[in-house]
């Protein structure tokens, strides 16, 4: 049998695809889904290729037919691609296609499209410098080649069916963008693979039974049957964890994975299988690279020291796999290969295959916590699987082996979440018959106010905040500057804090895992017998530092606010770590102390203690950023317009209407304020016999903003919502606010002072839906503490 011949249970799968497809096929509707969950290490791209490349000798199934095969990277797209030629090599009935070989202009019969479906789903510079995606305006079209709509549209024309393929479906292909492109491909038949697809993914038996969906489905148990997938995944055990017990926690779990890698290596070598060499993951955390910034030690250094200088590795036997940075990765996979240790973050953690990868070291994260299941795959594969008798009588090699500082109740599921700043994809244009107007404002110019940087947000001055910082926590506890060492302690001790605190986390110990794509579940709900141990020395570093960044984030108070914590966080360290050296403590002593403190929450003594610092430097700030104004140069203005062109993300949706400036109005598809928005629209559309156009104003530099004085008495700039040009040449500026929000903190009475500011031409101000019509407020004195009792007008455009 050839090594790329299909295992018994995965030929049974194969032909459930073929059949259940053939079945789909002849229903006369579009976009039927096949669902396909196999569990991860069972081959799930291999069955799939296989599905595909068995399809074309059905003899009751003759089709003109062509496949888009959709992951979520390039390098998964590139790997699929790949895998196809492998398996299949001179017998191969299929054309394998990249983004590259758009420019064919078509999809032909049998040709299978390759796709990294982030780049499809977008439509900004980007994929245009890709020429994958079609600009929406004709005038920057190239004069030559195709785009993928190109492509997609000469395939119908042609008469050719189209299938898409769903690699990881559960990631993203739910998203708005992506079910709209879907109904752009309009594929007869949609095949979705996946280990853990999500509920609604599942076709109900309703439908299956009336053709109008598919489920096949690959049981893990006949997985780990053939010995294609380990057993199991077992974590530290308690025992383990006592081996060495003076040890910090980031060296044990590296000695630990160590002491199993050799024992695996021995057990390999105990049945004659010598050219077996085991292999260590140890996935750092992400959060590495702010430490560098900061000067700190980071896991990665702590963990090549320790390998290097103190187990004795040698660095050609230690690989890197970092976005910049790789190192002795080549054969890496292959049985025989001499690494023993990999250092990665999230590189490997999606379709990587290495079947001698036994044992993993995961260390959590301080800012996000959240374990990566995904990963736990890169340890399930067996390094000999077609073998599998052999092992019959060594257990511990049918087993994957975690070590990890995570506690169970951060054990989340990030999987398939996407994150990060979206693509502007949606575009819209002013309306021609306004294009190539003089001034949209007919001559009433409007001035757009710019702020000074003076202020970053920040703590600005460390010095004086360090002097001020110690004030104010020795004034809190009632210490004079003098009082040092136990007279200090004593004093934290009088008002509730614990001077000799010990920070401990709950490790997960003597837990086995046999269900690997429901690993969250048996996570929360086994090895219930989690053993205490005090945190790393490394730990506590980014602990102490990540809670001065939160105890910044988490403030609510004005005066104690300070916006940007990223440049402050560390001028509050620098203050914590003076005040607290006059307790003569090791700095660790007194991290630990502050940590556990902190940790209290509202109980926590510390906490009020710093907030109060905060305010108090308020004021001493503001006459530093004050006097630092004096001496820079005035605050500039210019003059705003509206653009000929803007961009949107697929957050917002276009919605109808026939005054406004652009071509297509886009709102958010969910805000707080949508609803009430919307109607105001509606009332905009009402009022065509007054109104010229209007437009929705945004926030930005290309938007229209003014200064206004905020509650805590520093300057920022308000972009009211809504700006409505009148057929009499008037131009009104509104701010739609309800409910809560009509506290506008100071909004309302800036708008107000600026309205005068314009002159008679300009009318406007605070608007709210009451009783079933809109009602606005101009009023230099608004009252922002109850709205109510401000004057209210009815809106009425024709009266102006």
């Amino acid at each position: 049998m050839s090594k790329f011949s299909p295992l018994s249970f995965q030929q049974k799968a194969i032909d459930e695809l073929i059949g259940k497809f053939k079945k789909l096929w002849r229903s006369p509707e579009r976009e039927l889904p096949l669902l396909f969950k196999s569990p991860t290490g069972s081959g799930k791209t291999f069955m799939a290729a296989h599905f595909v490349h068995q399809l074309h000798t059905q003899p009751d199934w003759i089709a003109d037919v062509c496949f888009v095969w959709i992951t979520f990277s390039d390098d998964l797209a590139m790997q699929s691609r790949d895998k196809f030629r492998a398996y299949f090599n001179n017998t191969l009935k299929n054309s394998l296609l990249t983004v590259q070989d758009v420019q064919q202009g078509i999809l032909k019969s049998n040709d299978i499209l390759f796709l990294n479906w982030q780049k499809v789903v977008k439509n900004d510079a980007a994929t245009r410098r890709l020429k994958l995606r079609r600009p929406n305006e004709n005038q920057v079209r190239k004069e030559s080649g195709y785009y993928f709509e190109d492509v997609i549209e000469a395939t119908h024309a042609a008469g050719r069916q189209i299938v898409v393929i769903i690699d990881e479906s559960h990631k993203n292909a739910d998203t708005v963008l992506s079910q709209d492109l879907l109904k752009q491909i309009n594929p007869k038949i949609i095949v979705k693979i996946t280990a853990t697809p999500k509920r609604e993914e599942i076709p109900t038996a309703d439908d299956i039974e009336e053709g109008k969906a598919a489920y096949v489905l690959v049981k893990r148990s006949d997985v780990v049957a053939v010995g294609l997938i380990k057993e199991k995944i077992v974590a530290q055990t308690e025992e383990n964890l006592q081996q060495y017990p003076d040890e910090d926690m980031d060296k044990l779990l590296v000695r630990l994975a160590a002491d199993k890698r050799n024992f695996l290596k021995n057990q390999f070598e105990s049945l004659g299988k010598n050219s077996i060499n085991p292999l260590v993951l140890i996935q750092l955390p992400n959060d590495d690279a702010e430490l560098k910034e900061r000067g700190e030690k980071t896991k990665e250094e702590i963990v090549l020291n320790y390998l290097t200088h103190e187990l004795n590795v040698p660095e050609n036997k230690i690989a890197l796999w970092f976005d910049k940075k790789k190192q002795n990765l080549e054969y890496i996979a292959d049985n025989d290969n001499h690494v023993e240790f990999m250092l990665f973050k999230q590189a490997a953690g999606t379709g990587w295959d290495c079947p001698r990868a036994s044992v993993l070291v995961m260390f959590r994260e301080i800012k996000t916590p959240i374990f990566h299941t995904q990963v736990l795959g890169r340890i399930l594969r067996t390094a000999e699987p077609d073998r599998h008798e052999d092992y019959r009588n060594a257990p511990a090699l049918r087993i994957g082996y975690l070590f990890t500082n995570y506690e169970r109740n951060k054990v989340e599921m990030p999987d398939g979440k996407t994150g990060g700043n979206k693509p502007a994809t949606l575009h819209t244009v002013i309306k021609p018959h306004l294009h190539d107007s003089v001034s949209l404002f007919n001559g009433l110019a409007l001035q757009s106010d710019y702020l000074s940087r003076t202020d970053y947000g920040d703590l600005a001055n460390a010095a004086a905040f360090q002097q001020s910082f110690q004030n104010s926590m020795n004034t809190y506890f009632g210490l004079l500057p003098n009082e040092i060492g136990d007279v200090f302690r004593q004093k934290l001790i009088q008002e509730g804090v614990d001077t000799v605190a010990h920070v401990n986390y709950q490790l997960i110990v003597n837990a086995v895992y046999d269900d690997f794509d429901n690993i969250r579940n048996e996570i929360l709900k086994k090895g219930q017998d989690d053993v205490t141990h005090a945190l790393s020395a490394n730990d506590l570093d980014k602990t102490f530092n990540f809670l001065c960044w939160q105890l910044l984030k988490e403030q609510e108070d004005p005066d104690a606010k300070y916006g940007n914590t990223a440049r402050a966080w560390a001028t509050l360290k620098s203050a914590l770590n003076v005040w607290f050296k006059r307790g003569e403590w090791t700095k660790h002593a007194y991290y630990q102390v502050f940590i556990a403190d902190v940790g209290r929450e509202t109980n926590s003594v510390l906490r009020p203690a710093i907030t109060q610092a905060l305010k108090d430097y308020r004021p001493i700030l503001n006459q530093f950023l004050a006097e630092k104004k004096k001496g820079e140069e005035a605050q500039k203005q210019f003059t705003f317009s509206i653009l000929s062109a803007y961009s949107y993300t697929e957050d917002y949706e276009a919605i109808p209407q026939k005054l406004c400036v652009l071509e297509k109005a886009y709102v958010l598809r969910q805000y707080n304020g949508r609803e009430n928005e919307l109607k105001f629209i509606k009332f905009l559309e009402g009022n065509a016999d007054c109104a010229d156009w209007w437009f929705k104003n945004g926030i930005g530099q290309e938007y229209y903003g003014f200064k206004y004085t905020t509650p805590a008495q520093t300057e920022a700039l308000f972009y009211p919502d809504w700006i409505i040009k009148l057929k009499n040449g008037k131009v009104g500026i509104f701010d739609t606010k309800g409910g809560f929000t009509l506290n506008t903190e100071g909004k309302a009475k800036a708008l107000a002072l600026k309205i005068e500011q314009l002159g008679g031409n300009f009318f406007g101000g605070i608007v709210r839906f009451k009783s079933g019509i809109f009602e606005y407020c101009l009023d230099k004195n608004y009252n922002d503490n109850i709205p109510e009792e401000n004057e209210w007008q009815v809106l009425s455009f024709s009266l102006k």
